[in-house]
């Protein structure tokens, strides 16, 4: 007898963890789908959740109001419902959504619908091209994705559709909640020997890669999937200080101590070997005696801040000509 409730009891177990296993990779498809991290899906959830009661009981109010029982028309009834799911439940979606920071998300899928309706115009018939969406690749704090988000923050032929990350946590990922744009955490052993992560990337019609501080070896896979459109930032002036290992603050104490009389930055495209791409742009700043690898790194984000959307701008400019 004994035995047998073991049995059970184990069974119970193996059967609730395939249930969670189940809902884990449901919950990671959809995150992956909308292109949104862990903490927006939670909250998305609850306007859902939010919405579908709320909505139940205006309906059941309405119902009232207007008299509808258990003898009333049929046809009455599911009018009310009907109009409650078509015009009332939208309306408090965008509501609950917009009070919980999340408006953007609802309106995007609201919009379509609207559009398939005919309620609203296309936005194709507003402007026959498309935007071009971006997608930037930060493993760290993100100031420099912020920079390139708030230059073409009010551009509607370009977009910053989506932030890249390999590192759970990074300070980019703040940066892209706040901007209400959906991210995408990657884990190395797909980037670097699977698909790059390319059908996520394509699902999101990304048409350009901007790494702004991504630290991951950029995979032959992702070159090939976007050709001469990935770019990146290296804070020296290359070929000098480039390479494997050599990032950020590692960078500026190799030229402080080689005793450097200028460095800066170089925008380059991409290729399959670290920091050897065609150079695009590079600018140049002074070194002074007093300098630290601290104080070079203020100068060279700088130049970063200064020069880097700028040049994205123009370089897309030119390539869409």
């Amino acid at each position: 007898m004994l035995f047998f409730e073991d049995f059970l009891f184990l069974k119970t177990i193996g059967i609730i963890v395939k249930f969670l296993s189940h809902f884990w990779k449901m919950f990671k498809r959809l995150q992956q789908k909308w292109g949104i991290n862990g903490t927006q899906f939670w909250v998305i959830f609850v306007v859902f959740g939010l919405t579908g009661i709320t909505t139940a009981i205006i309906t059941r109010y309405i119902s009232g109001w207007l008299g509808l029982g258990v003898n009333s028309s049929w046809v009455r009834i599911i009018l009310v419902r009907i109009v409650m799911l078509i015009l009332g439940y939208q309306l408090v979606l965008l509501t609950y959504g917009g009070l919980l920071g999340q408006w953007a998300f609802f309106w995007k899928y609201e919009k379509l619908l609207l559009q398939k309706l005919g309620i609203i115009a296309s936005d194709m018939t507003k402007d026959s091209r498309k935007p071009i969406k971006i997608a930037v690749f930060a493993s760290g704090a993100g100031s420099n994705a912020a920079n390139i988000i708030q230059y073409f923050a009010n551009r509607p032929d370009v977009s910053i559709n989506l932030i890249v990350c390999n590192k759970p946590g990074a300070g980019v990922l703040t940066v892209a909640e706040k901007n209400t744009i959906p991210t995408l955490i990657i884990e190395k052993e797909r980037f670097a020997s699977g698909d790059a992560y390319l059908p996520e990337l394509k699902n999101a019609g990304i048409d350009f890669v901007v790494l702004a501080g991504f630290l991951w070896k950029v995979p032959i896979a992702l070159i090939n999937g976007y050709p001469n459109k990935i770019i990146n930032i290296h804070p020296a002036l290359l070929p000098k200080y480039g390479g494997k290992g050599m990032y950020g603050s590692k960078v500026h104490e190799a030229v402080i101590a080689a005793r450097e009389k200028e460095s800066g930055i170089t925008i380059h495209f991409v290729n399959e070997h670290y920091d050897e791409g065609t150079t695009i742009f590079q600018a140049n700043c002074k070194i002074d005696s007093s300098d630290t690898p601290d104080t070079l790194a203020v100068k060279i984000h700088d130049l970063e801040y200064a020069h880097f959307p700028k040049q994205i701008d123009k370089l897309l400019s030119a390539q869409t000509k």
